[in-house]
This record gives C-alpha cells, sequence and structure tokens, in this order.
C-alpha cells in the first residue's frame, strides 16, 4: 500500500510540476561548421575540395583528399621542391597530416589557395594528371616564415576501389625564387 501511494505522489507530482517532458523543443544551433566535403567522383571534385580543406582548415577533409592505401593498392607520396629532397625524404600521408596540423588555426586571416592555368593531362578511365601553378596564403603565428608561397604543383589522381578519385602523387616546383609549399612543409613539420 504504501509503494502505491508513493507511485501515486511521483505520478501527480510529474504531472502537476508542468515539466513539459513529453513537449518538443528547439532544435540546438550545431557547435561544428558543416562540412563542405563532396564525393570525389571526378578529378575535378577532389581539387575543389582540396581548396575548400584548405580555405576551412579542415584537416580530415584535407586528408580525404589523398588517395587511402586502405581502399587501394596506390601509397601517396610527395615530391619537394628543390632544395627541399633531403628534408623531406619519404613523406607520407602520416607527415602530410602532422604538417597540416601544425600550420594552427589560422590567426585572423582566412587561409586561400588560388589554383590557376590548370591543366589536365593523360586522362584515362581511373587515373589522371594535373598541371597548375598555385598560390597559397596561410596566416599562421610563426614568426621569420613567410605565409604566402607559391609555385608549381603537377598532381597525380587515381580512382580507389571505392570509385572515388583521390591525389596519389604531388610534385612541387619553384617558380624563380618564391618560397614553395615544400618550404611551409619543412617549417611545419
Amino acid at each position: 500500500m504504501r509503494n502505491r501511494r508513493f507511485i501515486f505522489f511521483a505520478i501527480a507530482f510529474l504531472y502537476f510540476s508542468g515539466c513539459d517532458i513529453f513537449q518538443t523543443r528547439d532544435p540546438e544551433s550545431p557547435n561544428k561548421l558543416t562540412s563542405g566535403f563532396k564525393p570525389p567522383v571526378t578529378p575535378d571534385i577532389v581539387l575543389e575540395n582540396f581548396k575548400s580543406a584548405v580555405h576551412d582548415h579542415n584537416i580530415d577533409n584535407y586528408m580525404k583528399c589523398f588517395i587511402d592505401s586502405a581502399a587501394s593498392s596506390g601509397r601517396f607520396s610527395f615530391s619537394p621542391s628543390a632544395g627541399y629532397e633531403n628534408q623531406l625524404t619519404n613523406w607520407n600521408l602520416e607527415d602530410e597530416q602532422r604538417y597540416f596540423q601544425n600550420l594552427g588555426i589560422p590567426s585572423v586571416f582566412q587561409p586561400s589557395l588560388s589554383l590557376s592555368a590548370a591543366q589536365e593531362v593523360n586522362r584515362t578511365a581511373t587515373s589522371t594528371e594535373y598541371t597548375m601553378e598555385y598560390i597559397l596564403f596561410y596566416p599562421h603565428n610563426k614568426p621569420d616564415v613567410a605565409q604566402q608561397v607559391k609555385g608549381y604543383m603537377h598532381l597525380y589522381l587515381q580512382v580507389d576501389n571505392q570509385q572515388r578519385w583521390a591525389i596519389i602523387l604531388w610534385e612541387d616546383r619553384r617558380i624563380a625564387t618564391d618560397s614553395t609549399w615544400s618550404y611551409l612543409k619543412y617549417h611545419f613539420y
């Protein structure tokens, strides 16, 4: 009898307290911005995702632009520009991720990556190559390291086992005497 009375009072308390336990509430705003990553079903989308990942400093999306050896027989590699061959030898995905994380959250301004004069060559059903010039502006906080680099990149893209395009080889080359992407990788590795 005593238990029944307790249950009755508990139910009555919940009912009359007006806590609206069964009412719907307004949704909360997301804490994180939505990802701009598009499924890389074409090589052009890989380049769009690459630019977007740099602009947003989104490490996950940045890494998705590179071939995943779990979904492909190939492995990512990077060929640095002249002057950095000895410092950036055997560069792999882990090195790429470490470098991008070490850049840190952009200071005041938004990073930007401009790709121009893109030419696609040697396209097949499962691979292609792009050559283009780039200008990367990344507002990091490391003194005495250039925030803007430019150069020439040659990207080899390949389709993985899940039919996603990704970068398998990246060759970085210098234009005149400007600092290249290899320069940034060297300073933030």
